[in-house]
């Protein structure tokens, strides 16, 4: 019974272990930031919600500066902030504080 002991808790552990890695590798993890691949530019709105997720709380100004919109104001602490989101893809480029 002994010899058996050992083999019969390794499958067990095997049976367990199965079903939870197969779960993990369907598991689709997404981006926090989505990023648009497209051609055209990206809206402003969209740009601003960009900059958002990051922290900015409070925007003070925008500006189109070639291929990037520039995003100028302020986070939750009150402190200058400017973010720049790539104008096609939705990247966040810089982020001066």
């Amino acid at each position: 019974m002994r010899n058996h002991l050992i083999p019969i808790i390794a499958l067990a552990a095997i049976g367990l272990a199965g079903p939870a890695s197969a779960a993990d590798m369907a598991y689709i993890e997404r981006p926090a930031i989505p990023v648009y691949a497209q051609a055209a530019s990206i809206p402003l709105q969209t740009a601003v919600d960009i900059a958002n997720q990051i922290g900015l709380v409070s925007v003070s100004s925008t500006n189109r500066w070639g291929d990037e919109w520039q995003i100028e104001g302020y986070d939750v602490a009150g402190g200058y902030m400017e973010v720049d989101v790539d104008a096609r893809t939705g990247a966040v480029v810089n982020v001066d504080r």
